[in-house]
């Protein structure tokens, strides 16, 4: 079928473009560069169920300058049709990263526009090609991407120019689906992305952090997909310590998941998605124990094998305690 604005959708797109795309294999142990501003963010909210009415995510991080604490601030502002990215937007985002990945590998460099084709992008997933609502699925995570804002008040890091932004940017400025007419009059053929350019300069200056996206895959859980990007930052600053400790309604803000105050009811809610993070290899234990100073409780989270693989592949050190330390507030 043909839609409206000449974009080919549903098992015709399906057809189209499986018929064109070469199978993806992701090796075990694969590790993709992701670029560091947007994993420290938050900008995922994990949910399997499209989060509407929500007006922003507001962000708040404690970085050091010039010797002193300062708190930056960063809203993620969702289009009013698409609503907040959520862990189904996170794993369409981490397949394209390995694109780029190999991109940067091949090119030495990545420039706009970025093409690719949406069963590529399946087969990076292991998900059906053949499915129309796949492909559909991929379209509108394209215009969700385009969509969502980012207010910066100095969390967003140019790696280039070594500055903190004060500014309200996109992760991706501009979307292409297939099928669609591009500028000059002719139909897309591929997907194509136009990276921002902070997404742009930070990830030709390697200001990125792995991600073994094979791992990923096999988790199940919503909030332990999400918690993998922040994970990677936060053990990275805790190396020397071998554990990184985050107050529980901190890590719910940044999460945006309901916070609880007994115990028990914590751990029903925690447990399924830290031990997968344990079983598989990214922690190699999580304890959730009663702040010291404060009321409430704070969650540990002990260096994995997968994170001590991770952090044997080179990656750029600058700021990276800066992005791993914050808080955030939800507001709907």
């Amino acid at each position: 079928m043909v839609k409206q604005n000449g974009e080919v959708g549903g098992a015709a797109g399906a057809v189209a473009e499986a018929k064109t795309a070469a199978p993806v294999r992701v090796r075990s142990n694969e590790f993709i560069k992701i670029e560091k501003n947007l994993a420290s963010l938050g900008f995922f909210t994990p949910s399997s169920k499209r989060i509407k009415g929500t007006r922003k995510k507001t962000i708040v991080f404690t970085k050091m300058v010039d010797g002193k604490k300062v708190e930056a601030r960063a809203d993620i502002l969702p289009s009013a049709e698409y609503g907040l990215p959520i862990t189904a937007d996170q794993d369409k985002y981490l397949a394209l990263q390995k694109i780029i990945t190999d991109i940067r590998k091949r090119d030495g460099e990545v420039q706009n526009p970025i093409g690719f084709s949406s069963a590529e992008l399946l087969r990076i997933l292991g998900k059906r090609v053949t499915a129309g609502k796949n492909y559909d699925d991929i379209a509108e995570w394209l215009r969700r991407m385009t969509l969502t804002g980012i207010s910066s008040e100095g969390t967003v890091y140019f790696a280039g120019r070594r500055i903190w932004a004060k500014d309200t940017f996109h992760v991706f400025e501009r979307s292409v689906s297939f099928g669609a007419q591009l500028p000059d009059g002719s139909v897309a053929e591929r997907n194509y992305i136009w990276l921002s350019e902070w997404q742009l300069e930070n990830i030709n200056n390697n200001f990125l952090m792995p991600v073994d996206l094979e791992t990923y895959r096999q988790l199940k859980n919503h909030i332990a997909k999400t918690i993998v990007p922040l994970l990677q930052l936060w053990l990275s600053a805790t190396r020397e310590a071998g554990y990184f400790e985050k107050p529980y309604d901190e890590l719910c803000q940044i999460l945006n998941i309901s916070r609880y105050r007994h115990l028990s009811k914590i751990l029903e809610k925690l447990s399924p998605s830290l031990n997968e993070l344990k079983a598989c290899g990214y922690l190699s234990d999580w304890k959730i124990e009663p702040m010291q100073v404060a009321e409430g409780y704070k969650v540990l989270f002990y260096h994995g094998d997968k994170f001590r693989q991770a952090a044997l592949a080179p990656a750029e050190p600058m700021a990276l305690k800066a992005l791993a330390v914050g808080k955030t507030e939800g507001k709907a």
